[in-house]
């Protein structure tokens, strides 16, 4: 762990010293976290490259092994560090009234459901139309892979692995799931950032931002204070107490999760159900980050009914996030794994292509009909980075156009999480409900009748949000 946690600052800061040098880094506003990831996943290929082609019999055997070590440690980090994130989101009060956020609410969980609805419907038509009659061999639940790969990543990657396994024969279907995460972590960051500058240069975001390169250096001639002090330090440190706050929402968010985990086993064994341990299993693999975001709220409320709430310093708390987020960025960037499956790979490019494209209409056309218009963009890259590879990877993009994470769409997209997370983009439907549909119905019905459930989400949204326009 000793040597991660270095490797990873080590990498941050050759990504903060190429940002300050290069200046088309600058130019794109490529974050210095994800110039680190991808400086350590290069040298984790060069090395593992060498150690393949006989350097085992070198002193790079050692590096390797290291390397190995430091890499299992870094792809552990995401799930905890977002999970940080999260339990962060809700300790500052809300900034909109209990109607207005329940509307945006309402609209982006919408939206989330419009987007990986899509990502199954074009994988499935694709799959049905160009896939099947060149690889008659594989299940129908190949068109799932955009939505796989791209919204749920690499865990999701995973456990579907198990069931084009185990259920549908189709052992490649881990690789391919692999393959399609790592493929939208990638390409997600690069396009995500040429909207952004589109965005910026249209003046579609909340910030006024300019497209001037920055370094990151200007601001030392400037300097600006990061955080209030809420206690005395000769108490105890102010940063610290802050840190403190965010534990404790993180602490309620274990104890959440432990508590309904508990219960449902106890309540699935009372009423003696046989696929208890079935149901027990997929509970299991919900991600901590939506208990800890209800841990954080827990604890905002706990300090209001004390009338303590005014402790909580959002500027730290943001501070505290951040840091959280530049290493999940470097470590999830740097630990990926790079696969290329040349017997299907005018199948992969085509759903890569057709998901990439999907992700782009959702940004700039739907979602600037959808979401509010005082920050449709920053919450629309919330969910592109989502539906192209990961949270993280949708909060990273929103801090380039939204440092401080002023406009609310980090918020608005925590809160929403729970309508759409338990059940697609790696829930319920994805891992158990839409493979067995497939194997009963035409891949072509099943897309067509998802098309249909967009259509009518879509005029929902539409008549909710039609207060905003």
């Amino acid at each position: 762990m000793q040597s991660a946690v270095l490797c990873a600052c080590g990498l941050l800061a050759l990504g903060f010293l190429f940002r300050v040098i290069v200046r088309p880094l600058q130019w794109l506003f490529v974050p210095a976290a994800v110039v680190g990831g991808l400086l350590g996943l290069s040298l984790a290929q060069i090395v593992a490259a060498v150690h393949r082609h006989g350097g085992s019999e070198s002193g790079l055997g050692t590096l390797f092994a290291w390397q190995s070590d430091v890499l299992r440690h870094f792809s552990g980090w995401p799930g905890v560090l977002i999970a940080v994130i999260f339990a962060g989101l809700l300790l500052e009060k809300p900034g909109q009234s209990a109607r207005e956020s329940t509307r945006t609410v309402s609209v982006q969980a919408i939206m989330v459901w419009i987007i990986i609805l899509g990502q199954v419907a074009i994988g499935l038509a694709a799959t049905w139309l160009f896939v099947l009659p060149r690889h008659p061999e594989v299940p129908p639940s190949f068109g799932q892979l955009i939505e796989v790969g791209f919204a749920g990543g690499h865990g999701t990657a995973g456990a579907m692995g198990e069931v084009f396994a185990d259920e549908l024969g189709f052992s490649a279907g881990r690789d391919l799931g692999f393959l399609f995460a790592t493929a939208g972590l990638i390409v997600g960051v690069v396009t995500g950032i040429v909207y952004i500058n589109l965005a910026v240069r249209r003046g579609w975001t909340t910030r006024k931002a300019t497209l001037r390169p920055s370094s990151g250096m200007e601001v030392r001639r400037c300097p600006q204070p990061v955080a209030l002090a809420r206690v005395g330090a000769e108490v105890i440190d102010p940063f610290l107490f802050q840190g403190l706050i965010l534990a404790a929402a993180f602490a309620a968010g274990l104890a959440v999760q432990s508590a309904v985990m508990g219960a449902g086993s106890q309540l699935l064994t009372w009423l003696g159900l046989p696929q208890a341990a079935d149901i027990m299993k997929f509970a299991g693999k919900m991600p901590l980050f939506m208990f800890t975001l209800l841990g954080g709220l827990a604890v905002r409320r706990l300090l209001s009914v004390f009338r303590l709430d005014d402790l909580v310093d959002g500027d730290s708390l943001r501070r505290l996030i951040g840091a959280a987020m530049e290493f999940l960025i470097v470590a999830a960037i740097a630990s990926m794994r790079i696969e290329v499956i040349a017997t299907y790979l005018s199948s992969i490019l085509l759903l890569l292509a057709l998901g990439f494209t999907w992700a782009g209409i959702c940004l700039l056309l739907i979602g600037r009909r959808l979401l509010p218009p005082s920050h449709w963009f920053e919450l629309g890259l919330i969910n592109y980075g989502m539906s192209t590879g990961t949270t993280a990877q949708g909060m990273m993009l929103l801090r380039i156009v939204d440092p401080g994470l002023k406009s609310r769409a980090a918020e608005d997209y925590a809160l929403a999480a729970p309508i759409s997370a338990p059940f697609i983009g790696g829930g319920v439907i994805t891992l158990i409900g839409m493979p067995a549909l497939l194997t009963k119905v035409h891949p072509g019905i099943v897309a067509v009748a998802v098309l249909a459930v967009m259509a009518l989400l879509y005029v929902i949204a539409r008549r909710i949000g039609a207060g905003w326009r």
